[in-house]
């Protein structure tokens, strides 16, 4: 069986994300200090204990819809961003959750991005320069 090299990954802190580094990827636990970041930190750790040779995949029983994650953050712009931002932000999101606002977010892909952008393409009513910012949003 592979041993761990040294030592176990530590959990960290990038503004308000926990996560850890495992073979050169972060792997996020979820918001700093929270119980659920704690209990991930603690699953992976065991995932990684009991089998180095393998990326731990670490899922929480509770898995959040992409319309949840956006209305989330949506609460939280206002006071980060200008009037005129936020307005543009929320046309962009608009479209992501008329198409995947039901799925998880950990089912959401580069190729669902396209498809977004595909969809914001056949509406004609975006300039590309518009598309490329409101893509760059999500």
């Amino acid at each position: 069986m592979p041993k761990l090299k040294n030592r176990l990954p530590k959990n960290c802190r990038d503004r308000n994300q926990a996560f850890s580094w495992h073979n050169g990827e972060r792997i996020y636990h979820g918001v700093w200090g929270s119980p659920e970041a704690e209990k991930s930190y603690k699953r992976f750790l065991a995932a990684l204990l009991e089998n180095p040779s393998l990326p731990p995949r670490v899922g929480g029983e509770v898995s959040v819809l992409v319309s949840e994650l956006t209305d989330g953050y949506l609460d939280g712009i206002d006071s980060r961003m200008g009037a005129d931002a936020v307005v543009m932000f929320k046309q962009a999101i608009g479209y992501l959750i008329e198409i995947y606002g039901e799925i998880a977010v950990n089912d959401f892909s580069p190729k669902k991005l396209k498809t977004v952008r595909s969809k914001m393409v056949k509406a004609g009513t975006l300039c590309r320069n518009q598309i490329n910012r409101y893509i760059g949003y999500m």
